[in-house]
């Protein structure tokens, strides 16, 4: 049996994220993962080569191994971007090479007029993509009079990654399901500003990404995904596919129970109600026959027999009223 359109557009779009993850076919130019401090971007970077660039974090702290390590503590933008070049491989080499920006806070903070064309600059080569992480906590400076650097990194990127726990998204489900007030966590959610994070369990381990991919044609593929941490390479998985976020499954049983409506009255007819239904005549009824019962142009007057019942109510001198 050819498989239904829910379950092509569930592979193709798993298919085409693990294609961005992975690197492979210059899927993304740039990328861009927003992360919060509750969810670090660190799981997600692909183990592919990597030119790890680092405004603030030691070579010792980062989670993986990358191939190329540079610092850029105080050092200008033009003395950085010719470090990172001669580490890209250039034309006939096909191998993918990806430049993992570290966090993009100094960058957006000290450099903000020349955000757009040093970034652009990493891209010398179709095989290049670049990794970049916007911390949403942290705030940034901004004229009125300009656009706000994650609105700028928001135009330029080919991809949007928004990490979410898996904890925060499940907690927020059942209280959808519930009718009650979704909670909101990271700094935001507390007016201290303390942060409550929520404890993680095997089950439900796992990083969401609310992924925007971008394609060439215009058109934007949304989606949400779950990556849930195994050995040896992490699982991606949809959202809807997930066993603690899923509905369960209905049976026959239970449809059959929906489709019957549960009233405190009975809506059928007996067998004498009906035909005292059918032998029921309308007032007017006779006066539709052709043409009305007292002949041409007299239709669609209302015909009426008082009863015995009626004519005691009936007054005289009401009705010359």
């Amino acid at each position: 049996m050819a498989p239904s359109p829910l379950q092509q557009r569930r592979t193709h779009n798993t298919l085409l994220f693990q294609k961005l993850l992975n690197l492979r076919d210059g899927a993304s130019p740039f990328t861009l993962l927003l992360d919060n401090l509750e969810q670090r971007s660190g799981s997600v970077i692909s183990k592919t080569k990597i030119i790890f660039i680092s405004f603030a974090t030691l070579r010792k702290k980062v989670s993986f191994e990358p191939e190329v390590f540079i610092s850029a503590r105080s050092k200008p933008l033009a003395t950085l971007r010719t470090e990172i070049l001669s580490h890209i491989p250039l034309p006939p080499s096909a191998n993918t090479t990806a430049s993992a920006l570290n966090t993009l806070t100094p960058l957006c903070t000290l450099h903000a007029p020349h955000l757009t064309p040093f970034l652009t600059s990493l891209l010398p080569t179709p095989h290049t993509s670049l990794l970049s992480t916007y911390h949403l906590d942290i705030p940034l400076p901004h004229t009125p009079y300009t656009p706000s650097p994650l609105t700028t990194l928001t135009y330029l990127s080919t991809s949007i990654l928004s990490l979410t726990p898996l904890t925060h998204i499940l907690a927020q489900k059942r209280a959808r399901d519930r009718s009650l007030q979704e909670p909101t966590y990271t700094l935001t959610s507390h007016p201290s500003g303390a942060l409550f994070s929520l404890p993680v369990t095997p089950s439900s381990s796992g990083v969401v990404i609310h992924a925007e991919l971008r394609r060439r044609s215009g058109r934007s593929i949304i989606d949400n995904f779950v990556l849930i941490p195994s050995h040896p390479s992490p699982e991606i998985i949809l959202l809807d596919t997930h066993p603690l976020y899923a509905p369960p499954p209905h049976t026959s049983e239970n449809n059959e129970d929906e489709n019957e409506v549960e009233t405190t009255f009975n809506l059928t007819l007996t067998e004498k109600q009906k035909r005292d239904r059918e032998g029921v005549v309308l007032p007017y009824f006779d006066a539709q026959k052709d043409g009305g019962a007292m002949g041409a142009g007299e239709g669609g007057r209302i015909l009426y027999d008082m009863g015995a019942e009626d004519r005691e109510d009936f007054d005289d001198e009401e009705d010359e009223i």
